[in-house]
């Protein structure tokens, strides 16, 4: 962390200031005007009369590109597991030897679907959050390892995708508790997105089949769910755009901006969560 002592002359003005952190710092009085202060943290810092004329704040084009890229590769790689997969067993039964493993992909589609949700709703500094990006990230794994495993053997030894998916979902597991905001989020969220999405799909394909035989009490206890599961498909989209759009911005979270002057300042996605007088100080 930059120290105190750095800013005492405290002008900053007209200066490419991208991802500079300022994070708890006295900067009262301080002159920013006309900077790039994009992606910048100034989370709990006093900024009382600072200057901000003129700024651009909010998320650089290079953090949005890469988020954006990360997302549209991470979406292709579940998709085309996903998808691959729900189609090998979606005409198994109970009958065939593999149904076994049918019901555990069923099943680990599930845990990733609803996981990822939950974690979409939960405070990320509770416990809850922690323990649900952990099973997130390893269902997320365990899918991904297997298919993928499976697959580099020729999909003739479930073996070797059995071990496949234990490895992924202990690296997925360890990198969720490493890595806990950002690229790895937007991974998860979108792995339980296309897991709700399939989850889903292969539901409401049953509820069909029985709907069709007249069976209306299963027809109509799957199709409730795969209705629900279109819901949570919704959540974790809308929670994924959510976080490429807050990653990475201008953030004045917790600060004091009594005073603080923002004329013709650009302020695009900047973060003022609980910023302390914001309603006088913040103009645009």
């Amino acid at each position: 962390m930059t120290d105190y002592m750095e800013y005492q002359n405290l002008d900053f003005s007209n200066q490419n200031l991208k991802n500079r952190s300022f994070k708890g710092q006295i900067l009262n009085g301080a002159n920013f005007s006309s900077s790039d202060i994009r992606g910048c943290n100034f989370s709990h810092t006093s900024l009382r009369e600072a200057n901000f004329d003129n700024v651009k704040a909010g998320q650089t084009p290079q953090t949005f590109l890469s988020l954006i890229t990360t997302a549209l590769v991470t979406t292709i790689i579940f998709f085309h597991a996903v998808s691959q997969m729900l189609f090998g067993v979606i005409e198994r039964t109970p009958e065939r030897p593999v149904w076994v493993y049918a019901i555990a992909l069923i099943v680990s589609i599930g845990i990733t679907g609803i996981s990822s949700t939950v974690m979409s709703l939960v405070n990320k500094k509770s416990i809850f959050y922690r323990i649900f990006i952990i099973i997130s990230g390893a269902a997320s794994g365990a899918i991904l390892g297997f298919f993928y495993g499976g697959t580099a053997a020729g999909g003739k030894n479930p073996q070797i995708a059995i071990t496949s998916a234990i490895i992924g979902a202990l690296i997925m597991a360890i990198s969720s508790c490493l890595l806990k905001k950002g690229f790895i989020v937007i991974t998860f969220s979108i792995g339980g997105t296309v897991a709700n999405y399939g989850f889903a799909f292969l539901v409401g394909t049953r509820a069909i089949a029985f709907l069709s035989t007249q069976n209306f009490i299963w027809g109509f206890c799957l199709s409730f769910l795969s209705l629900t599961y279109i819901g949570l498909t919704l959540t974790s989209f809308r929670y994924t755009l959510k976080e490429i759009t807050n990653y990475c911005v201008t953030s004045f979270r917790g600060s004091d901006l009594t005073n603080t002057s923002f004329n013709n300042a650009k302020l695009g996605l900047s973060d003022f969560t609980k910023a302390i007088g914001m309603e006088l100080g913040v103009r645009s």
